[in-house]
């Protein structure tokens, strides 16, 4: 019994370290496809895990091995979501961080209550921590770690990345200290990864304090999109939760353009770029009063609190430009249209359905 309880450990914090990362990162393909993969690639880690874990005679004792194994989804991830591996590491190490910090203090509570099964009181303890936590942890995410990671910064970037696997590293090896507190090596090793912790913590803060007359607030560094000159991502999210948090009634229009990898693959990413940049113009034109994001490569979102929204719905779909070199015209753009409160209550379910909405209309216009 004790097994099962373990594979439900497991498949929570792979589970929730995958949430997290869905998340935050933007997929390539469709979720059926992505968790048809996930399912068959875990299935496969799982069991090489176990099989080695056992085999090393250390198995079922709490001491968190197997969440090394959490490094190896970067592979799958890299080719299922966009954006750059560093991008996929940050958030991997940051999820994992988060799991293995509720794993550690979970089985420390299986121990206490250990007459009612090691596993089965770290499950129960693990299944609770999480319930209570996780909201925080997702805003955190949202709000701030997000925010650290659009700085371009190289030097930060560096500092950044050892930074957040150290942390994982020492969460880790302090785990491993408490299961086998006899180990005087482990002790020294626990010390030693603890002090290089400390020591690159500071190394970057060091590095945003000399570098910040050049890069300025992190927030006003990722406000504007820097190729349209419209909101960013991040921007869109600070301004669509202090509307719904003030219940402010507007309408959210999701923008996808019409074939633009067709652009980008048949003319190059410059001319895609001078794409984008007509289209943003134009979109600007039109929602002068209005408050325009670009979100990622070909997307876009409109937040407004005109009355006559149908109209500016209209004149979106009606867009029409032709780039003059090379000769490029406007493939057209599908729109998705919500209301808030009347289509939903938070960010995620209001940007789901105008997205749903949106790809209705794609066949037709693509």
């Amino acid at each position: 019994m004790s097994f099962i309880y373990d594979m439900v450990i497991v498949m929570e914090i792979i589970l929730m370290n995958l949430y997290i990362f869905k998340k935050n990162v933007k997929a390539k393909y469709s979720m059926t496809f992505i968790i048809f993969i996930l399912l068959l690639y875990t299935v496969g880690l799982i069991a090489i895990g176990v099989t080695a874990i056992k085999a090393l005679g250390i198995y079922g004792n709490g001491n968190g091995l197997f969440t090394m194994m959490g490094f190896f989804y970067l592979l799958p991830l890299h080719y299922l979501f966009e954006g750059s591996s560093l991008r996929h590491f940050f958030i991997i190490c940051f999820a994992w961080i988060y799991t293995l910090s509720i794993f550690s203090v979970s089985v420390q509570f299986g121990y206490i209550f250990q007459q009612y099964g090691l596993s089965f009181a770290a499950m129960i303890t693990q299944s609770l921590l999480f319930s209570l936590t996780f909201y925080f942890v997702d805003y955190f995410v949202r709000h701030f770690y997000i925010l650290i990671l659009q700085c371009k910064e190289i030097s930060i970037q560096k500092y950044l990345s050892r930074t957040s696997f150290l942390w994982f590293l020492t969460i880790f090896i302090i785990n491993m200290h408490f299961i086998f507190d006899q180990n005087k090596y482990l002790k020294i090793l626990s010390i030693l990864i603890l002090i290089i912790n400390v020591v690159f913590n500071y190394l970057l803060i060091y590095e945003i304090l000399i570098k910040r007359k050049e890069i300025g607030s992190l927030e006003d560094l990722v406000a504007k999109d820097s190729l349209t000159n419209l909101g960013s991502r991040i921007k869109f999210t600070s301004v669509i939760e202090e509307m719904i948090q003030k219940g402010q009634p507007f309408h959210l229009i999701f923008m996808d353009l019409n074939q633009f990898k067709d652009i980008n693959d048949c003319y190059g990413h410059i001319t895609g770029d001078h794409y984008l940049k007509e289209f943003a113009r134009q979109l600007t034109l039109i929602a002068k009063n209005d408050l325009a994001f670009r979100i990622s490569g070909d997307e876009f979102i409109l937040l407004s609190h005109q009355s006559d929204i149908e109209d500016t719905l209209e004149k979106i779909l009606n867009i029409n430009f032709c780039l003059k070199s090379p000769m490029v015209k406007f493939n057209g753009v599908s729109c998705g249209l919500v209301h808030f409160p009347e289509d939903g209550q938070e960010m995620d379910e209001l940007v789901y359905l105008a997205d749903q909405n949106m790809y209705k209309m794609k066949p037709k216009k693509s």
